[in-house]
């Protein structure tokens, strides 16, 4: 497996090339601008992306992945809101993440984004209680009775 940084590079030479990014530094640290925004950058052994919305809860979502500050990169989470430390272990997912938090930045670019995480889905309605053998019971003697509820034969089976 390639080491952090040549994988950054790679990257890098790709949305400079094809996507127009272009690269910069922020706070002394290697990164990726979209008109001037930093959206990508190197820190240690792992990337950190500017993202918003499902592409920020995504990447918070991968195992070690934490919110990141650009200008105290040492500092515990929460971070800079938007940016989000994506670790080596994920960088298979980096070409994915990149092209999302550039999309990002020029969405910034158009109008106002909220950089902060989605807020969490409500809990889903409490399940209705399991049926007894008995409620069950009742029920296949109700459809039975009934006819199966297709109404094609009257009380005498004809």
């Amino acid at each position: 497996m390639a080491n952090a940084r040549s994988r950054y590079e790679a990257l890098a030479a790709f949305l400079q090339q094809y996507k127009g990014a272009q690269i910069g530094r922020l706070y002394g640290m290697p990164c990726l601008l979209f008109d001037g925004e930093p959206f990508m950058m190197l820190h240690r052994e792992s990337v950190a992306f500017r993202l918003n919305g499902r592409a920020l809860t995504n990447a918070l979502g991968l195992s070690g992945s934490t919110g990141f500050d650009p200008l105290h990169p040492d500092q515990p989470p929460p971070g800079r809101p938007g940016w989000v430390l994506v670790a080596t272990a994920h960088f298979l997912s980096w070409d994915r993440l990149a092209v999302d938090a550039m999309r990002c930045a020029s969405l910034a670019k158009q109008q106002p984004v909220s950089w902060k995480p989605p807020p969490e889905p409500p809990p889903p309605p409490p399940m209705p209680p399991r049926s007894t053998p008995k409620s069950l019971a009742e029920r296949v003697a109700a459809v039975m009775k009934s006819g199966f509820g297709f109404g094609l034969f009257d009380r005498d089976g004809k």
